[in-house]
């Protein structure tokens, strides 16, 4: 008999796998848990539960991809209650692929097969552009700035294959190739021409095949102050 759910723990998923004797509660009793969705290339955890063993079970937990190609990550023989997790390297997918997760225990008296399914997906880290102004005047210089983090916001240093400033016809007026950043920020700088078309401007910074766009507004402004003085 097997007996199965799905809870949420702190707003992670986690796909729960029990697994009985017979239907008797008095038998030995196992639980897998591990998390529904994975990120790609990551360090995952899984974790094992024995309860009420009455003879030496050996457990062997393996990933099956798309193709069915099997991948052991543990196997255990045990014979006392147990717990324990253990960690593995989640495959490389591109965007989002569903696996299962194959739990095989035998005995000599027990045996049981159960498999779940997983998702692996793809986090890209996010990139962020940010100018030190929304509006410039012709002739003036833009200051930026590029910021990369990984799907935990936490920033580290990229390698930009590519950065280009783009005028309003998507000329390119700007351009610097393989920059990275220092200190997790890449700060880059472009003088405007003074007779500089007004209009939208387009910063792009590129990672491999990704592109991630920033514009800003070119147009002649004044700053104005107005004074006023009280008769006395």
């Amino acid at each position: 008999m097997a007996v199965r759910a799905i809870c949420v723990w702190n707003g992670l998923i986690l796909a729960l796998l029990l697994v009985a004797v017979d239907g008797q509660t008095s038998g030995p009793l196992f639980m897998v848990t591990f998390p529904a969705v994975i990120e790609s290339e990551s360090t995952a955890k899984l974790c094992i539960t024995l309860l009420k063993p009455q003879e030496s079970l050996t457990m062997t937990v393996s990933l099956l991809d798309d193709t069915n190609e099997t991948t052991q990550l543990v196997q255990q023989i045990l014979s006392k209650p147990f717990h324990s997790c253990f960690s593995f390297q989640a495959p490389r997918v591109d965007g989002e692929s569903v696996q299962k997760l194959k739990v095989e225990v035998q005995g000599q008296v027990f045996r049981a097969t159960e498999e779940r399914k997983v998702m692996f997906r793809r986090y890209l880290p996010l990139t962020f552009i940010q100018t030190d102004k929304p509006i410039y005047n012709p002739g003036q210089t833009v200051n930026f700035r590029v910021v990369t983090m990984d799907p935990r916001f936490v920033p580290f240093d990229q390698m930009y294959s590519l950065v280009v400033l783009e005028d309003n016809n998507n000329n390119r007026i700007g351009q610097w190739t393989n920059v990275s950043s220092t200190q997790w920020i890449l700060q880059l700088s472009h003088e405007l021409n003074p007779e500089a078309q007004i209009g939208m401007y387009t910063l792009k910074a590129f990672i491999d095949d990704r592109m991630i766009s920033q514009v800003f507004e070119v147009r002649k402004y004044e700053f104005r102050f107005w004074f006023s003085f009280a008769q006395v």
